[in-house]
This record gives C-alpha cells, sequence and structure tokens, in this order.
C-alpha cells in the first residue's frame, strides 16, 4: 500500500507539471532629439510657390535655414528622422480645397530633402513613390508626427523640410498672407546604440493543457518596462531542457515501476 502510494505521487507529478524556462537576450536602439534651434525662418512653398511647406535645413531656401546641423559624426541620424509639427490656420479641413469646394484628395505631408545618399522630392510624391507608412493624413489644425525611413544610417544631412499638399493660396493669399502655417516642434532620430531587451520563456504542462508565459524586460533612455504575456495550448512533445525534464521524470517512473513489480514477485 505504501508503495502505491509513491507510484502514485510519482505519475501525478510526471503528468501534473513539466516547467521549461528559456532566455533571450535582443537588442534595438533608443530615440533622441536633433538638436533644432528654430531660427523663425522655416515657412516656404513648394518649387511651384502654391503648396505650403516648412523648412528645417535648406541652404537654397531665402533666407537660408538651418535649424538642425549638417553634420553629427558623433550622433548620425541612423534608421530615420521623426518630425514633429504643427498645422493652423485650415479649421477642420481635411480634404484639399480648389476654387472653394473641397475635393477627395486628402491633405497630406511628408519629408523631403536630402539625408547622406538619401534623397526625394515632390515629384516622387506625385508618382506614388513615397511609402504609405511615412506620409501622414492632415485632418486639420493640430499635431502631426512625419517620418523618413533610412536602410543605412549617414552622419550628414544636406536639405531636409515638411512639404504638405495645402494651398496657400485657397487660405488668404501668398505665403506673407496665407492662415495656413507649420511650426516645428521636434526632430528625432535613434541614437544608434543598441540596448539590450531581456526575454524569458517559461512553459508549464498540466494534463493535456500547456501554458506559456513570456516576460519582456526592457531598458531605454527612459527607464525600464516590463510586460508579460500568457498563452494556453495543447501539450506537444517537449524538447531541449523541457524534453529532458520529462525524460528523466519518465525514467524515474518506470524505474519504480520496475522495482515495485519485482517486489511483488
Amino acid at each position: 500500500m505504501k508503495m502505491n502510494k509513491i507510484l502514485a505521487a510519482m505519475a501525478a507529478s510526471v503528468v501534473a507539471a513539466s516547467a521549461f524556462c528559456a532566455m533571450s537576450v535582443t537588442s534595438f536602439a533608443v530615440e533622441k532629439d536633433v538638436k533644432y534651434t528654430d531660427s523663425g525662418n522655416s515657412a516656404g512653398t513648394s518649387d511651384d510657390g502654391k503648396l505650403l511647406r516648412a523648412n528645417i535645413l535648406n541652404q537654397w531656401a531665402s533666407p537660408a535655414v538651418s535649424d538642425i546641423p549638417t553634420e553629427d559624426t558623433e550622433n548620425p541620424y541612423t534608421s530615420y528622422i521623426k518630425v514633429t509639427f504643427e498645422v493652423s490656420g485650415i479649421g477642420s479641413d481635411s480634404k484639399v480645397k480648389s476654387e472653394g469646394s473641397a475635393t477627395d484628395k486628402d491633405l497630406e505631408a511628408f519629408l523631403c530633402g536630402g539625408v547622406g545618399p538619401y534623397s526625394r522630392h515632390m515629384g516622387e510624391y506625385e508618382s506614388g513613390k513615397i511609402p504609405a507608412d511615412e506620409i501622414v493624413k492632415i485632418t486639420g489644425d493640430g499635431e502631426y508626427t512625419v517620418e523618413w525611413k533610412f536602410d543605412e544610417p549617414s552622419s550628414t544631412a544636406q536639405i531636409l523640410y515638411v512639404q504638405t499638399n495645402i494651398p496657400i493660396f485657397e487660405y488668404g493669399g501668398d505665403l506673407k498672407d496665407t492662415s495656413a502655417k507649420l511650426t516645428i516642434k521636434s526632430v528625432k532620430t535613434d541614437d544608434g546604440v543598441e540596448a539590450p531587451t531581456t526575454t524569458t520563456e517559461a512553459t508549464t504542462t498540466t494534463g493535456s493543457e500547456s501554458t506559456t508565459t513570456t516576460t519582456s524586460t526592457t531598458t531605454t533612455g527612459t527607464g525600464t518596462a516590463t510586460t508579460t504575456a500568457s498563452k494556453k495550448g495543447e501539450a506537444s512533445a517537449q524538447t531541449g531542457d523541457a524534453g529532458a525534464a520529462v525524460a528523466v521524470a519518465a525514467l524515474g517512473l518506470a524505474a519504480a515501476t520496475a522495482f515495485a513489480v519485482r517486489k511483488k514477485d
């Protein structure tokens, strides 16, 4: 009777629970501010003088604008440039106005210029070559953020501006008289320094179900964030450390069973 209780307990321990823990470390770059100095000269238009633009770095504008560094070897523009800006003076308009009436074309904004080997201009927008996730929809006065993504880092920028399809003459006149305005709030990129993310995963099997709990701890420039997620599923054959744990437990049960049979005989 005593041996039967021991065998039952061992069997229950094998069937009831097996635990597997794995740890992996990934990394990512932290967002940082690009030094931005508002010169008060950012207001501009597209080359045809009709569409509103905000210059951030433009030596060819009149007056020239250099509100961000042209070169930064210590903190280069790495995988993106992100600009937050404010739109004012268009009310709640979200469509391009033509001769006083709305059309079905959305008001939009995007980044143009030349950063390292990358360049783009209004023509690429008109031909649909700017990725949709790098174009922001404007839905009236308010604050927006637009991004330009890069495959390789660059320590130089030659020209950068926020371009919109807001027609300035539909809002009161030329650049001096129009009510439509763009105000740059911030310019950001990632710092190119990888910060670690540690992921710990534990799998517990009970009967025919398994529960996997994943915990990620991320260190950023502003602190540490931890997230935990769990999911259930049918138990499957264990691998790695988990398989070894189950195998050892199973061998223990088999050995105990054999011992009990021999003792009974």
